[in-house]
């Protein structure tokens, strides 16, 4: 039957005055027919009969949600943690960069002459440097200048300038990056690696004991 037909039936069949023919025909039309089965509910007072969605995408969706979710906050994690990780790698390189290290006597690596001047020049050949460290010093009766260089990890890759010192007119210079007041009469220049603060007040005996690791660089 058509709807229009079944819906005319229906309140026959509320009442229950249609046939036995015309009752089983609107069971089985309602129980196929949403809209005349909404109808017959209606009729009767009872709630409209109400499709329940399927779960099962929203469940899955929000499953998706929460993986994305998840895989968002470790990704955040990581990055953070790799940010940090760099920055401090850049903090640890810039202050390992400014270290100074005393550079060890090799054949070669200073070499000193005298000017007609009487200024004593000398060279550096161990490539850049960063400083050098001077004082004088009598030994056994004589003048004698020592001094040091340092390097770090900057002047390594710093192409290397002139590298050369003077001593005269009681000054050791390079005219770069340190000057020292040394005597002005000046017999013997030696290269020894040690703590320069510390070095010149010790006794005779304990200086002797520390130039054993000295390096004649000129005399006179």
């Amino acid at each position: 039957m058509k709807c229009e037909i079944i819906r005319d039936l229906l309140p026959l069949y509320c009442d229950g005055l249609c046939s036995e023919a015309s009752r089983q025909e609107i069971e089985a039309h309602t129980a196929q027919c949403e809209g005349c089965r909404t109808c017959l509910a209606e009729m009767k007072g009872e709630d409209a009969p109400v499709t329940l969605p399927d779960p099962e995408p929203e469940t899955e969706a929000r499953v998706l949600r929460g993986v994305k979710k998840k895989f968002s906050h470790r990704r955040r994690r990581a990055v953070l943690l790799t940010a940090v990780v760099m920055l401090l790698f850049s903090i640890v390189l810039v202050g390992a960069a400014d270290v100074q290290q005393p550079v060890p006597y090799t054949d070669g690596l200073v070499t000193a002459e005298l000017a007609v001047d009487e200024v004593i020049d000398l060279y550096y050949h161990g490539g850049n440097y960063d400083s050098f460290h001077g004082f004088s010093r009598e030994v056994d009766g004589r003048n004698a200048v020592f001094l040091y260089f340092d390097r770090t990890i900057l002047s390594n890759v710093t192409p290397s300038g002139e590298n050369h010192l003077c001593i005269g007119n009681g000054l050791l210079t390079d005219f770069r990056t340190a000057c020292y007041q040394v005597d002005r009469e000046v017999d013997a220049v030696y290269y020894l690696v040690g703590d320069y603060v510390e070095l010149p007040g010790l006794s005779q005996a304990e200086f002797e004991q520390a130039m054993e690791g000295a390096v004649l660089l000129w005399e006179r």
